[in-house]
């Protein structure tokens, strides 16, 4: 789907990821103690470090402490927005929308609309695009886009294809109508074929848990393929075969259309920021589509890690810092769905700050308090609104 949408302006870019750092060094008893398969891992794929959230911080975490700096340094009247979204795979609740809950935790008008929306590692560019389209549309004048995805807690380290690839991170935008704003041109995609090749099978309504003790056991249960590598249903799956191939197949000629679309040249750009799955993966869809390696950013991923949906923004402001963004740039993300989509636009002074190290909220909630305040409700103890 191709789409060109004018008077929106990217106003602000703010990312988080949580201060725990895992380095593939820390992990040698999983290669055998072999620091030469390490260095290996490290010169090909740029595996390095990832920061990964502990079990009571979730991507909402990471983009509330994104949002809150966001407009808190821009001087955002909170009244202002006019819509909340939230792209992630890893919600805080199947129901209700995590973002009305984050409506309330960033102190936003009643008046806000605020809806979650399921993306993955082209996630941040569906969001940009869907809120970009409120914008444009006039639906809304300003709207906050919260991009975020955390799972680490629920991987098993041992698990050599998942655990040493994904970090956590989450991530806030900020969109204004503006009639002077170059336009946003946008080209995005579906395989729905290939929707197993990264999956998180159990938890749905598809494969739910349920209160039979012994299917649930199922659910939990670990499998190991050939290599030795753990799976359970209720973890994420992935073939990261099929997903280089898949990567490879499709997202270069994808970008070739694009550029011929929007009359554009590779000469015209400043920076090609993809999608940092890994360093491979990066380096080898610039060059088959002929991008310049000096304009494709790839060090964030060997920082954090493959932080899904908020890899882009987290490449913006590692790349950027203090500065403000600026330049003709082309967004590119790609992977779970399996889905593609991309951004070309002309950003101007928008602003940023470094990547964020996120801080807990006193406030907030631990996982054990909120199972006790659950149960306090069910037993009429507690108030709802208390």
């Amino acid at each position: 789907m191709f789409a060109t949408l004018s008077n929106v302006r990217i106003v602000a870019v703010r990312a988080a990821v949580p201060s725990q750092e895992i380095a593939l060094e820390d992990e040698v008893e999983f290669y055998g103690g072999s620091l030469k398969k390490i260095k290996r891992l490290q010169d090909t794929l740029g595996m390095c470090k990832r920061r990964v959230c502990p079990a009571d911080v979730t991507a909402s975490d990471l983009c509330a402490h994104a949002a809150n700096a966001l407009l808190r340094e821009c001087r955002e009247d909170r009244d202002s927005i006019d819509c909340l979204v939230f792209v992630s795979q890893m919600p805080d609740w199947i129901q209700p929308a995590t973002a009305c809950e984050l409506q309330d935790r960033l102190h936003l008008s009643r008046e806000c609309a605020a809806f979650d929306v399921n993306q993955g590692c082209a996630g941040y560019v569906y969001g940009l695009w869907l809120a970009g389209s409120l914008v444009a549309s006039g639906s809304a004048r300003k709207v906050l886009l919260l991009v975020g995805d955390a799972q680490s807690f629920s991987r098993d380290r041992a698990n050599r294809i998942t655990a040493p690839v994904f970090g956590d991170g989450g991530s806030a935008t900020l969109l204004t109508r503006d009639e002077s704003a170059p336009p946003l041109v946008f080209d995005l995609g579906t395989d729905g074929r290939g929707f197993e090749n990264i999956i998180l099978p159990a938890g749905g309504a598809r494969i739910p848990f349920v209160r039979d003790q012994q299917r649930n056991e199922a659910l939990i249960a670990t499998h190991c393929d050939p290599q030795g590598n753990p799976w359970q249903m209720c973890e994420t799956y992935m073939d990261g075969g099929k997903v280089f191939n898949f990567t490879m197949d499709v997202v270069p000629p994808h970008l070739e259309r694009l550029l011929q679309r929007a009359g554009a040249g590779i000469d015209d750009f400043d920076l090609f920021v993809f999608h940092q799955a890994n360093r491979q993966i990066v380096t080898s869809l610039a060059a088959k589509a002929g991008f310049p390696l000096e304009k494709t950013p790839v060090e964030s991923f060997s920082r954090y890690g493959n932080t899904a949906s908020a890899s882009i923004p987290i490449a913006l402001c590692d790349k950027f810092g203090s500065s403000p963004i600026s330049g003709k740039m082309l967004l590119c993300g790609y992977g779970i769905g399996l889905s593609w989509a991309s951004c070309i636009c002309r950003l101007e002074n928008v602003a940023c700050a470094p990547v964020l190290d996120f801080e807990a909220d006193p406030e907030r909630l631990s996982r054990e308090q909120w199972i006790s305040r659950w149960e306090k409700i069910f037993k009429g103890e507690v108030d709802i609104y208390d």
